[in-house]
């Protein structure tokens, strides 16, 4: 019986911390509040969805924040890299799960019906992944788990997305619509809602 889950890798919102990108031409706390404000979108799509949800913190566990709801549980993630985080968290979670969706929280345009998409095109596919304009991916869904996905990638980098696709040009893959992380002023700047922050 199919149980699946969704895994949300959020870094703990400190100024200075976050977004170091972005901070590096709006300043440190107005980082910070688009961070939080990318946050809050996080949180409200994912209440719409109805799986479990397991949130792993970078650092500590935050009781006190926005992601108050019983389906969701917080971790903390373990691991050297972001690599071999994720692969940590998808091997435990397929102990009791499958499938498994990874996310971020850099997603203004995240959307509930990306998880719906993604949900069902794992059943009958073995991995979707859901491209970022930058070279990476913003989702990534398996059935199974493969560890070679977490190994050997410069994380944060542009090669991401096409080393993973490497790693599973024997496998069946469903590609999701590209969407655009906020990682620097120019991806910022094409969100109005984002963009209001600044001021």
């Amino acid at each position: 019986m199919e149980k699946p889950l969704i895994l949300v890798f959020c870094k703990n919102p400190v100024e200075g911390k976050v977004k170091t990108r972005l901070a590096a031409s709006i300043g440190k706390k107005k980082a910070l509040e688009v961070y939080q404000a990318l946050l809050n979108k996080t949180a409200l799509v994912l209440f719409d969805v109805e799986v479990d949800i397991q949130l792993y913190y970078s650092e500590h566990i935050d009781e006190n924040d926005i992601f108050q709801n019983p389906r969701i549980i917080k971790k903390v993630q373990s691991g050297n890299d972001l690599g071999e985080r994720m692969a940590n968290a998808f091997k435990e979670g397929f102990h009791s799960h499958s499938p498994i969706i990874v996310i971020g929280t850099d997603l203004w345009t995240l959307d509930v019906f990306d998880f719906y998409k993604a949900f069902k095109a794992l059943e009958t596919h073995s991995a979707v992944i859901g491209p970022s304009s930058d070279g990476g991916y913003y989702l990534l869904g398996l059935k199974s788990f493969n560890p070679d996905l977490f190994k050997q990638k410069k994380w944060g980098t542009s090669t991401v997305l096409s080393n993973t696709m490497n790693d599973l040009k024997e496998e069946d893959v469903y590609l999701l619509g590209e969407k655009n992380d906020i990682d620097t002023y120019s991806d910022l700047v094409a969100y109005p809602e984002l963009t209001q922050l600044l001021k």
